[in-house]
């Protein structure tokens, strides 16, 4: 399964603010992720025709999109239409807005171990998609790119037999790539700055939050391959996702 070698972790597509590569990440038996086989992104939407030509460059032929029907009404993505058949367009959402969601927020990790309690089935149909995508680049993207898109890449990665320090520091790379985002939401006012940001710090991913959460998973289902196959993600899926992001040993 042939993909593009970039070498490049944060890829500049003009429009989008936190794209990257998961290749090149040491994984299981001495082998690395391959580049261009799986890359994250923010919502596509504000992508200008080189972005959207950058993207093509980069080998992608698949573009999953985590977001809610009414998100990708709301800002409709760039290749979801009639105009490029060489990319596959599917939009999977991560949440399922029958579930009720927690009466409150707590802590960033409690949030993210209950999207990954409560929306089991859509995880699967996920992992299920990017297994049986087409040949080529792959490219996983909700609205910000941080949230629903981290938590399925740390589980790709964790596939793989990638460490969970780097696992946690590539979810934690989208707080730069965002931070511009976040400061022209910011009020100019010093003391109602000082609130927002410590409001806003609440949801910024840190190593930490990750760490703690693929340790939840340890705990809770037996780590990430057991989850998997308990949110309903078949044995073979499995082989696939792996043989998606890892080079195939010579024969």
């Amino acid at each position: 399964m042939a993909t593009g070698e970039s070498g490049i972790r944060q890829l500049e597509w003009e429009g989008c603010l936190n794209v990257r590569d998961l290749g090149g990440y040491p994984a299981a038996n001495g082998r690395e992720t391959r580049w261009g086989a799986v890359v994250r992104s923010d919502n596509l939407s504000p992508l200008t025709e080189a972005g959207q030509d950058a993207l093509r460059d980069h080998g992608i032929k698949s573009i999953i999109d985590l977001r809610m029907p009414g998100e990708a009404e709301q800002l409709p993505n760039p290749f979801d239409g009639p105009g490029d058949h060489s990319i596959a367009y599917t939009n999977v959402s991560f949440i399922n807005p029958d579930v009720p969601p927690p009466e409150e927020f707590t802590t960033l990790a409690n949030d993210y171990v209950g999207m990954l309690d409560r929306f089991q089935p859509e995880v699967s149909e996920i992992m299920r998609t990017i297994a049986r995508a087409p040949e080529g680049g792959v490219l996983v993207h909700c609205h910000a790119g941080k949230d629903r898109t981290g938590l399925v890449c740390a589980l790709l990665l964790e596939l793989v037999g990638v460490d969970r320090e780097t696992t946690s520091s590539d979810y934690a790379l989208s707080e730069g790539c965002l931070r511009p985002l976040r400061e022209e939401s910011l009020p100019d006012e010093p003391g109602e700055r000082a609130e927002r940001e410590k409001e806003l710090s609440k949801y910024s991913p840190r190593a930490e939050v990750m760490m703690e959460v693929l340790q939840r998973l340890d705990q809770e289902y037996g780590g990430a391959e057991p989850y998997l196959l308990h949110a309903g993600v078949s044995p073979q899926d499995i082989t696939r996702l792996r043989e998606r992001l890892l080079p195939q040993p010579a024969v």
